[in-house]
């Protein structure tokens, strides 16, 4: 393999996003950039020849890393638009009458009169009516449901 050109390719592919094209008469994958321009046939064979290198008899320790790092992409991805997280909302104040509740974690009695907050979990992929007395209690639970999710996430990535 040469390496000069697989670094140049490299170097000079930041900014370039590709596509491949699988030919179904002739079996063949071709790959092309955002503009629509095919690699070079050097650059094409280098990238095969790396692409072996890095993933042909791969060790278990080293197939894992690698599904361990895309769990932990997938997770970091979720956490960052969906995932669940903790919401503290103010009771508002113009209640004709008192509103409370009690605590889904301790039991504390909670109420409209005597607090000015009270907690909830958000996000699209949980849904729950349980409230929360304090953002310690909440943390509590949000750990127990992170946890659920990054062993599901684990499972499902076949991280061992």
């Amino acid at each position: 393999m040469d390496k000069n050109i697989i670094k140049e390719f490299i170097e000079d592919s930041k900014h370039v996003t590709f596509h491949f094209v699988y030919e179904e008469n002739s079996g063949k994958i071709r790959v092309l950039n955002n503009h629509g321009y095919e690699i070079s046939p050097e650059s094409g064979t280098a990238i095969i020849e790396g692409m072996t290198k890095a993933y042909v008899n791969l060790s278990d320790v080293e197939m894992n890393n690698i599904r361990m790092h895309n769990a932990e992409n997938d997770l970091w991805n979720y956490s960052q638009s969906y995932g669940p997280r903790a919401l503290e909302t103010p009771f508002r104040n113009n209640l004709k009458g008192n509103w409370g509740f009690t605590c889904g974690m301790c039991g504390k009695k909670v109420s409209s009169k005597t607090d000015s907050s009270w907690w909830r979990i958000a996000g699209s992929d949980y849904e729950s009516n349980h409230k929360y007395c304090s953002e310690q209690c909440i943390q509590t639970v949000l750990s127990e449901i992170k946890q659920k999710i990054k062993i599901e996430t684990y499972e499902r990535f076949g991280v061992r």
